[in-house]
């Protein structure tokens, strides 16, 4: 471990993200994903102990600095410290608290975890504290997809995802900042920060202000001997918080410009027939063991489109995806429907006005091309929804679309468990091994196509 640390914080910049890599990819997302207490738990000591190596190394001066203002100068100081977070006794101060005026919501910085968890903890701290601001902190894709939500605002950090381990890092000295100016002028008892165990604060290892405003979720341990998904544990949890049940439901609110072209566009696609819409979206965000492969991306849109329907694709945040969705469109072309070849439009957000304004209807393949406030829009406009363990299935259930979730790469059962889409509409998760994926694409395909035929003819 030591030595990993050494290359993640080296002066090589190849070798540091290599490193950085190494320790997520085979240390610290296996731990996180079986939600275990054991495992969160020396989740939490490998990353203390990465913090404490960080903060000695020249990068880290800054890191060191602030987390010695805060008092906390050893390995020891932060795990008794986070350990001291999800105490249960601590919430009963907010229980009816009044003369709350702000209150700060951190970012899980992935889409999908914020329409997952945190949207369902910003519907019911609305609840709790109506009077209050509400600031979610996080990066700019998260505007698009709450945007709508007039009652919310926003601050934008960036969090280095594909970044060396102190770049990780050192975002929190930028959400520091942040906390620090939208709290300006607030005594301790005026505002709250709600964390839903982001990647901002690593874990709540890294604190942002005093510990009595700050309340933790431990997503990784909270109720771990049940089947629960994480929209559902963050709302009974805040139950807990609160000492009331009010359930919350994770949603999304998009901007009614968007709302109005996705109508407009699927409207125009389906050219006043009853052919249904499916929504694709095969982005794995990086993680091949989430694929299942090329054959079954094609013969899935393919068969799709043979059966009948209309497929609007995504493709894709660039790079592999767009080459894999390119691959796609290229054997899509060759389908025939009705005698016909079937007609393939692709769109991106310059040519998104020129298309509705143009004279044409009818499409049996929609290319999506850029924003994923659009997409989401797209995706709620649509009969149902088909992609990989990513965001795209917890957009359509906040959006009441039907949803199948082709969940390969899986490190436990209970991460199916914790991430399977929840909503008011049915969503259906399909299980496939990673070692399994390669070996037997038509047996998943079969399963998936299946159970769209189902979920469409129940429409």
């Amino acid at each position: 471990m030591t030595r990993l640390a050494e290359l993640a914080t080296g002066p090589d910049p190849s070798a540091a993200k290599a490193a950085t890599r190494a320790i997520f990819t085979s240390l610290v997302e296996p731990l996180a994903d079986s939600f275990e207490p054991d495992s969160a738990r020396l989740y939490e000591r490998l990353f203390a102990q990465i913090i404490q190596f960080c903060r000695r190394t020249s990068q880290g001066r800054g890191l060191d600095r602030a987390l010695s203002e805060f008092g906390l100068e050893s390995e020891e100081d932060l795990l008794a410290r986070v350990s001291s977070l999800r105490d249960p006794s601590r919430f009963g101060r907010w229980r009816g608290a009044k003369g709350v005026r702000l209150v700060i919501i951190f970012s899980r910085v992935t889409l999908g975890a914020d329409v997952a968890i945190t949207s369902a903890i910003i519907e019911r701290l609305r609840r709790e504290f109506p009077e209050a601001s509400l600031v979610l902190v996080g990066g700019r894709k998260a505007a698009e997809l709450f945007g709508g939500d007039a009652g919310l605002s926003f601050r934008e950090i960036d969090y280095q995802r594909s970044g060396a381990t102190v770049d990780r890092l050192l975002s929190w000295l930028d959400l520091l900042k942040a906390v620090e100016e939208l709290t300006e002028g607030l005594t301790e008892g005026e505002y709250l920060v709600v964390d839903p165990d982001s990647r901002l604060t690593q874990l709540g290892l890294l604190p942002v202000s005093p510990d009595d405003n700050h309340l933790l979720f431990p997503s990784r341990e909270y109720k771990a001997a049940s089947d629960l998904s994480l929209g559902r544990l963050a709302s009974d949890w805040l139950d807990e918080v609160f000492g009331e049940a009010a359930p919350a439901s994770p949603r999304v609110s998009l901007h009614p410009s968007d709302l109005e072209l996705a109508e407009g566009v699927v409207s125009r696609m389906r050219s006043g027939s009853a052919r249904p819409v499916v929504a694709i979206n095969f982005g794995v965000g990086g993680n091949s063991l989430k694929r299942v492969g090329d054959e079954f991306e094609w013969g899935l849109v393919r068969r799709l489109i043979e059966g009948g329907a209309c497929v609007v694709l995504d493709k894709g945040a660039g790079g592999e995806e767009e080459m894999r969705a390119d691959r796609v469109i290229e054997h899509s072309a060759s389908v025939a429907r009705e005698g016909r070849p079937i007609r393939v439009i692709e769109i991106d957000e310059a040519g998104l006005g020129g298309l509705l304004a143009s004279d044409w209807e009818g499409a049996d393949l929609l290319v999506w091309s850029g924003r994923v406030g659009m997409l989401a829009a797209l995706i709620g406009e649509s009969d149902l929804y088909i992609g990989y363990d990513s965001a795209g299935q917890h957009i359509a259930a906040a959006l009441s679309v039907p949803c199948i979730d082709v969940f390969a790469g899986y490190g436990s059962r209970r991460m199916l468990d914790r991430w399977k889409p929840a909503g008011h509409a049915e969503s259906r998760v399909i299980p496939v091994e990673a070692r399994a994926a390669r070996a037997d694409e038509q047996a998943v395909l079969s399963a998936v196509l299946s159970a769209a035929r189902e979920m469409l003819q129940a429409r």
